[in-house]
């Protein structure tokens, strides 16, 4: 894993939607770091897991294959991953941010393979992983069709890919409410950064609905996509195959 230092990257927060925000995104996201998993398990009451879970089961995966996490921050969905494969599986992990990899090398270094790098440019090769999966990520880079081909790319025919992300059109009263009140002052009263949760909600809002997501799989190659809803519409799961030779 690569280490880059947080305080070499500028600190304004990065647009909702949008090119270039990488940088940004990756020094949000190293400020958070620290406190972001007992954040997540506050804000969504621990549902997040139940989701992760979901969104695991969905790759079918065997002992001894080899998954991808894009986008693997702190790297608790590595934590559900690893049972899926088994001791000979293989599990690698993605992600822009430094110190929420350093979080992540901490929990599963000596179990996970961490890639400090872009889901746009993926530092593996064509055809060799068996699964991929990106969970809460894709709203937050520069080219989703780009990071969905790339994930693709690197699946072997056969192979099965998920995201698990919000939705912009939940069908639950008063989500928004919660989102654009509560949750940045949980956010500012646990880690400091209230800005991080503003942006959580507004790039929530600007997010592609399931419909494009799947589109955008389709578009890269894959079949079978299908895409289901969770939580009053809140959060889409969507699936896709890579078509076996």
């Amino acid at each position: 894993m690569t280490s880059t230092s947080s305080s070499a990257i500028p600190t304004e927060l990065p647009a909702p939607q949008g090119q270039h925000r990488e940088p940004l995104v990756a020094a949000m996201f190293n400020r958070i770091a620290p406190t972001y998993d007992c954040l997540n398990d506050v804000i969504s009451f621990g549902m997040h897991r139940v989701w992760k879970r979901q969104a695991v089961k969905a790759l079918h995966l065997k002992a001894g294959q080899t998954v991808l996490d894009v986008c693997t921050g702190t790297g608790d969905l590595l934590a559900y991953l690893a049972p899926a494969v088994g001791p000979s599986g293989k599990l690698i992990g993605v992600d822009v941010s430094a110190d929420m990899l350093a979080v992540a090398q901490k929990r599963f270094g000596t179990v996970a393979t961490l890639h400090h790098a872009s889901a746009l440019a993926l530092p593996l090769a064509s055809a060799s992983v068996d699964a991929a999966m990106v969970s809460f990520g894709l709203r937050n880079v520069d080219d989703v069709p780009q990071a969905i081909s790339e994930m693709a790319r690197t699946l072997k025919p056969g192979g099965i890919m998920v995201s698990l992300d919000t939705t912009p059109d939940p069908w639950l009263p008063g989500y928004w409410w919660y989102f654009d009140t509560i949750m940045p002052l949980v956010g500012r009263f646990m880690s400091g950064d209230v800005g991080a949760y503003q942006y959580l909600s507004e790039s929530s809002k600007r997010f592609a609905p399931p419909s494009q997501l799947a589109l955008w799989f389709e578009e890269s190659g894959l079949e079978n996509v299908c895409a289901k809803r969770l939580a009053f519409g809140s959060v889409a799961l969507i699936v896709g195959q890579k078509p076996a030779l």
